[in-house]
């Protein structure tokens, strides 16, 4: 009651519904058990119900077998011998007759052959005397041996019947002596009368062996009967207990392996196809805590990272376009303000050549207001050098995030790696369930050799039974049957072979889908590495912004330093209106020089 609990107890779990946690409620030990268990425990009901088919038989046959050891060791014996003691008590009252014709009651007398008569009468007296003797000596052993009471019963009747025929015999023999004697010593008339005595207790001796032999037969061919209605009442019995077990045991393996092994795996199998196909909305509901309970949680464990993987890939991608919005604004910032700045400083400048062109001849009067000039430009200068540096530090800060992000997604490639890794270990799962079946197929590989071994034992069986002809009847019988339930036995183990087969098929479609898995989470890793390598290119150019930057700030200084040569030609301008014009006529060169590369560098940043 307790396995068949436990099976029962298995089969309830397999079909729970809600949290895949897969954790065996206590009252259901044997949901705990593997999946090898499982199937052992159905090759384990096959093999009781086999057991008991043959204990059955074999008591069954031992019974038959003691009562026809019975019949054949003890009652045909003892028949036999008191059919002798009959026959010869028989011939011994016919060697009376004789011996009184001789003696010449009835006939003339020959001595010669009433001698001869006399010595054969008591040597059939000696061996009837011993018959009996015998007969006890079987219906003692019989006793012994009663399979039952009653027929315990019958043979201490049948010792006592042959206790009063050797007394009864016995007399007989001395009266028969004692008419021989008379006869010699010539007493005819004695000797009648005794003759009639010895008559009168022959024929009670005659009746009582006749009873006797009459009751021998009668419990012989009751004997017979009741072993006859025995075997086929163990038959019965074999015939019963046979279909009874064979259907309980097909019918909990069949419970057993559908409910228990071959639903859940069918559910993981197609809860991974879902996933493979990129629904992470799937819900696994198998609890049980055997290898298809973890490989379920193994899966659940997979689709959480799978969703956390893809989370992951859209903030990713969200990021990426929010550093490259903002990118592209700040540089179209920068590239505008730089662009005010310098046209200022470009327009300014011009505007200082044509006033000193016009006033070249009265450079002396005018180099306070050069002076003045020279100071605003140098201040926008400053101005210009400061933008810049806001645009270093807008550059430094855009690196800083897209490391940020380099590193997140460095974190979401580990991830895919350790999923991977759980994917690879669900399928050497998934593959050691497979040996598993194939070690039970080559257990019910087993179990059809023995059947066929059966069958085999059967037929010979059934060649000796017709060997024995009419006493084996009842033994090919049997062996018919023996062999009938063998060859059902070998359509069990065909059935529990085709439901093996069927949990292999499953194995290696399970196997199949985690392999699909893999190679999506592969192709999951190749499109987060072009994420990082498109990262990287975001590096580069930002790292060629700040060079750009960096140019710019060297321009700068460029101007301050043309500013500081001006104004030092202003002061110096005493020195001569031709100096004066070539710095300022050296002044639009280099003005118009820096708008051309102004114009290029804007043209280039607005372009990336």
């Amino acid at each position: 009651m307790t396995l068949v609990s436990g099976l029962l107890g298995t089969i309830n779990t397999s079909q729970g519904h809600g949290d895949p946690s897969m954790t065996a409620a206590p009252s259901r030990p044997f949901a705990v058990r593997s999946v090898s268990a499982k199937i052992l425990a159905v090759v384990g009901l096959l093999s009781l119900a086999m057991i008991a088919i043959a204990a059955i038989g074999t008591t069954q046959m031992n019974s038959i077998g003691l009562e026809l050891e019975e019949i054949a060791d003890q009652n045909i014996p003892l028949t036999e011998t008191v059919s002798k003691v009959t026959a010869h008590q028989l011939e011994q009252a016919i060697l009376l007759e004789r011996l009184l014709r001789l003696g010449g009651i009835d006939t003339g007398n020959d001595t010669t052959r009433f001698q001869a008569t006399m010595a054969h009468f008591e040597k059939l007296a000696a061996q009837v005397d011993a018959e009996i003797k015998a007969a006890e000596h079987l219906a003692e052993q019989a006793l012994e041996h009663a399979v039952t009471e009653e027929h315990a019963a019958k043979f201490r009747s049948i010792l006592a019947q042959l206790k009063d025929i050797e007394r009864e015999h016995a007399t007989y023999d001395d009266h028969a002596l004692e008419v021989v004697r008379l006869i010699e010593a010539g007493r005819i008339e004695d000797a009648t009368e005794l003759a009639r005595r010895v008559e009168q207790e022959q024929e009670n001796l005659d009746h009582e062996l006749v009873e006797l032999m009459e009751d021998l037969e009668a419990f012989t061919a009751a004997s017979a009967r009741a072993a006859k209605e025995h075997e086929q009442q163990a038959i019965r019995q074999l015939v019963v207990v046979s279909g009874v077990s064979i259907l309980v045991g097909i019918a909990l393996s069949l419970l057993i392996a559908i409910r228990g092994i071959s639903r859940p795996l069918k559910a993981v199998t197609f809860a991974l196809d879902r996933l493979a196909q990129d629904d992470t909305s799937v819900q696994l509901t198998v609890r049980s805590a055997d290898e298809i309970g973890r490989l379920a949680v193994a899966f659940e464990a997979f689709r959480e990272k799978t969703i956390e993987i893809k989370r992951l890939q859209a903030q990713a991608r969200e990021e990426e376009e929010r550093i490259e919005l903002e990118k592209r604004e700040v540089t179209m910032r920068l590239a505008d303000e730089l662009e005010r700045t310098v046209k200022g400083v470009s327009d300014r400048i011009a505007t200082a050549v044509h006033e000193l062109e016009q006033t070249a001849h009265s450079m002396a009067a005018t180099a306070t207001q050069t002076s003045q000039r020279a100071g605003t430009v140098a201040a926008a200068a400053e101005q210009s050098s400061a933008s810049v540096q806001s645009v270093a530090s807008a550059s430094e800060e855009l690196a800083a995030s897209i490391r940020e992000i380099s590193r997140q997604v460095s974190g979401a490639m580990e991830v895919a790696a350790k999923t991977s890794h759980q994917a690879q270990a669900s399928s050497k799962t998934v593959e050691g369930l497979s040996a598993s079946a194939q070690r039970i197929d080559d257990v019910v590989r087993l179990i059809n050799d023995i059947a066929e071994q059966t069958n085999l034992l059967a037929l010979n069986a059934t060649i000796e039974a017709a060997r024995a002809g009419e006493a084996g009847k009842g033994f090919a019988v049997v062996a018919s049957e023996v062999k009938a339930l063998a060859n059902q036995t070998g359509k069990a183990t065909e059935d529990i072979s085709q439901q093996v087969s069927e949990m292999q098929n499953g194995s290696a479609r399970t196997a199949e889908a985690i392999l699909t898995v893999v190679q999506a989470i592969a192709r999951i890793d190749e499109q987060i590495s072009g994420i990082a390598s498109a990262i990287e290119e975001q590096n580069a150019v930002t790292a060629e912004i700040a060079r750009n930057v960096a140019d710019v700030a060297n321009g700068s200084a460029d101007i301050s330093a043309n500013i500081s040569d001006v104004s030092h030609g202003a002061t110096d301008s005493s020195a001569g209106a031709r100096q004066v014009m070539a710095t300022v006529q050296d002044l639009a060169g280099q003005s118009s020089l820096l708008q051309d590369e102004l114009d290029r560098f804007l043209l280039t940043i607005r372009a990336a």
